[in-house]
């Protein structure tokens, strides 16, 4: 009986149009949840990175690339201070591979095995020893299909250099995309300068007193600066996308309540001589009540379904133009399971909320009296 008493109401003209309505604020919804599970996705791999806690680096200006440091600044600092110190050279270079040609950040220290034990590297190979070895990064021997045994060749500027690859190594961070050289290697290409010193601190010193008595022995121009933490970075963005997405979904929720409102308020009173007849052939205040509930139901549940298609589709549209327009630029909208229940979910229960107020009106009026 409420499902003949609900048909009556599905086959108004407007219900197609009111389901679009739920459709579209869906849609929005699911589209933003989905590039925000993708945001999530990476922020989990960069949170999976190597921790550099307590270290700092030394360098000129804002790019490690363009800074450039005396060599003898090492010999003047306060060891005393230091659990660990290490000078690097790091600058760009063109790397000719067999027939690939392509530009690699390079990275000069003085000890390739010392540096790589500091990054917790994982190294298949040996250590890069002499000036004419080096060890390359995973991502980079794959992307260049470089294996261990192979010559490759370092231009920088008008010089170039011929290195062997003895090793490629793992570190799951940034320098699994450079190559490492020996400092003699890094000095034959960039020139004699290093570009930063990456240190530590000893846990019984004070941080305050070392790091301004570390200050005071540089140049006037250099500066030294704390290493990001990934873990901590990654938990503030986390934290931030999931405080927009609460805050869009309040919105979308509000405007689903809104929406169903108004498709209510129509349907009782555009459909008021269909409720007439109900009330006179005896239908019950509650089950009017419920028969209106459950018409708004059905509305919001197929708006929703139809929603969370349109939204995954729309955006993979979009990703797909965007990564085509901008091959550096490549998207993967992620929705999972719980997420569409979460939508369909929330979307319901607007719908609703947004729907008790008519509903409650309709039951309250006398089947003879005209409804206004």
């Amino acid at each position: 009986m409420a499902l003949l008493c609900c048909k009556i109401f599905l086959r108004r003209r407007d219900t197609a149009q009111s389901i679009l309505a739920i459709a579209l604020l869906v849609a929005m919804l699911a589209s933003v949840s989905s590039i925000v599970g993708f945001l999530n996705a990476q922020v989990k791999t960069l949170a999976g990175l190597s921790n550099p806690t307590g270290k700092y680096i030394i360098m000129r200006g804002d790019l490690i690339s363009e800074s450039k440091l005396d060599v003898k600044l090492l010999d003047t600092l306060p060891l005393q201070y230091f659990n660990s110190i290490i000078a690097e050279s790091f600058f760009w270079t063109n790397v000719t591979a067999g027939l690939t040609q392509i530009e690699v950040p390079v990275r000069g220290v003085s000890d390739t095995e010392k540096f790589l034990r500091a990054r917790g590297a994982r190294l298949n190979g040996s250590a890069a020893r002499s000036v004419n070895e080096a060890v390359v990064g995973e991502i980079i021997a794959k992307s260049c299909s470089i294996d261990i045994g192979e010559e490759i060749c370092l231009t920088y500027d008008a010089r170039s250099v011929n290195v062997m690859i003895v090793g490629v190594f793992r570190a799951q961070s940034e320098i699994d995309l450079e190559i490492i050289v020996p400092m003699e290697t890094a000095f034959n290409l960039a020139g004699e300068h290093i570009s930063l010193i990456e240190f530590s601190l000893k846990r019984n010193v004070s941080v305050e007193e070392a790091l301004t008595e570390i200050s005071m022995l540089l140049p006037k121009d250099a500066r030294i600066i704390q290493v990001q933490q990934p873990i901590l970075f990654a938990q503030e963005v986390n934290a931030q996308l999931l405080s927009f997405l609460g805050f869009w979904s309040l919105a979308v929720c509000a405007v689903v309540a809104s929406a169903s409102y108004v498709i209510a308020a129509r349907l009782v009173e555009e459909s008021s001589y269909e409720i007439l007849m109900l009330r006179a052939l005896g239908v019950k205040r509650t089950r009017l009540f419920t028969l209106i509930t459950l018409y708004i139901v059905v509305i919001a549940a197929l708006g929703s379904i139809l929603g969370v298609s349109l939204g995954l589709v729309g955006v993979q549209v979009v990703s797909a133009a965007l990564s085509w327009l901008t091959p550096s630029i490549k998207i993967t909208p992620i929705l999972e399971p719980q997420q569409v229940v979460w939508i369909i979910s929330i979307t319901l229960s607007s719908a609703v909320i947004g729907c008790l107020l008519p509903a409650y009106r309709a039951t309250k009026i006398k089947y003879t009296e005209k409804l206004l």
